[in-house]
């Protein structure tokens, strides 16, 4: 059974459905795991994450985020290496504001016979966060914020229609 600290949150991993995803289904098909509770998230390209996803998974009290896609000659969507080194640069920057560490996200790419170097690469990751202190966003999460909501839970078209009264206020 994996150990891991307590206090800390997990760790999230979006794998392209395509090279990187294989790898990690060829790991667990062997049997072997990660040392530290990593959520797989199969997307159909890494790419089309976007970084308000990440700062979403810090926020909810992920500890790392590692960004998983393919090879630049193994993309089938074309411009998927491309675009993720676009959101890499995003985050970065988008990190350093929010005093989040460089190590707490990481983009891979892999060919669907790279199962070794991605076990290698993510227990690396595992191993630098396990150095970090908990998540500053983590610590400190933001309140529940429910903008434009009413206090009244029925639906609105029923709060409407008891608001008009009988006969439905349209009447002159």
């Amino acid at each position: 059974m994996p150990s891991f600290d307590n206090n800390k949150g997990p760790i999230l991993a979006f794998f392209c459905n395509w090279a990187p995803y294989r790898c990690l289904l060829d790991l667990g098909k062997s049997g072997r795991s990660f040392p530290y509770p990593v959520h797989p998230i199969k997307v159909m390209c890494a790419g089309r994450v976007d970084p308000s996803i990440i700062l979403y998974a810090f926020e909810k009290g992920v500890e790392g985020v590692m960004v998983m896609g393919c090879k630049d000659k193994e993309c089938r969507y074309g411009p998927g290496p491309q675009q993720t080194k676009r959101m890499e640069a995003r985050m970065r920057g988008l990190m350093g504001v929010l005093g989040l560490e460089p190590e707490r996200f990481s983009t891979m790419n892999y060919t669907p016979n790279d199962t070794e170097r991605l076990l290698v690469d993510v227990n690396s990751f595992i191993k630098s966060i396990r150095q970090l202190d908990r998540s500053p966003l983590a610590l400190h999460p933001h309140p529940r914020i429910n903008y434009g909501a009413s206090s009244d839970p029925r639906p609105s078209r029923e709060r409407d229609r008891r608001e008009r009264g009988p006969g439905g206020g349209d009447n002159e």
